[in-house]
């Protein structure tokens, strides 16, 4: 469907990864949020400036937890995202993330830095919610975290009790 992103978040320990990272593609991320509800946000990936809204999925795809979400994404100019970056809302996410080729589906692999050090999770994105609710997950993914507010991006960038996000 146009414009729903249909996706599942793990967490992942740095121990259960049993593979070198540097021979897959990466990019860096910095991101802020403007807004929470809607998530209103702005993100720099490598050299590329991206506005970013993500709402409640269409009334036709009747799921729970944030599974899927209507995203409205557009690539924006660098001098339009410095300029937007001085009304962020609390802590700028940084992070890097690996692309992982995996039966079919590209896992998105964030390993975070800065205040969220330590924090490394997986996100797949699926075509169907029949598709993302049948997913098996490779082993070293450690817990299914979708939907769980405290591991939201938006919630990442307020949180106060990062002890309680990055010690699982």
């Amino acid at each position: 469907m146009k414009n729903v992103e249909i996706e599942r978040k793990f967490l992942v320990r740095k121990e259960d990864i049993g593979f070198e990272l540097k021979k897959y593609r990466y990019e860096n991320i910095t991101q802020g949020y403007l807004y929470l509800r809607p998530s209103i946000r702005i993100r720099k990936a490598n050299n590329k400036y991206f506005f970013t809204i993500k709402t409640k999925p269409p009334k036709e795809i009747n799921v729970k937890n944030d599974l899927a979400r209507t995203e409205y994404e557009i690539e924006i100019p660098k001098k339009c995202y410095n300029y937007l970056l001085k009304y962020h809302i609390g802590r700028l996410i940084t992070k890097r993330r690996y692309f992982i080729e995996y039966k079919g589906y590209t896992i998105e692999l964030d390993i975070f830095s800065g205040d969220l050090k330590g924090l490394i999770y997986a996100e797949i994105e699926f075509n169907s919610v029949e598709k993302a609710l049948k997913f098996n997950p490779p082993k070293w993914f450690y817990k299914d975290v979708t939907g769980i507010e405290k591991y939201k991006n938006t919630q990442l960038s307020i949180c106060k009790n990062l002890k309680n996000v990055i010690e699982y």
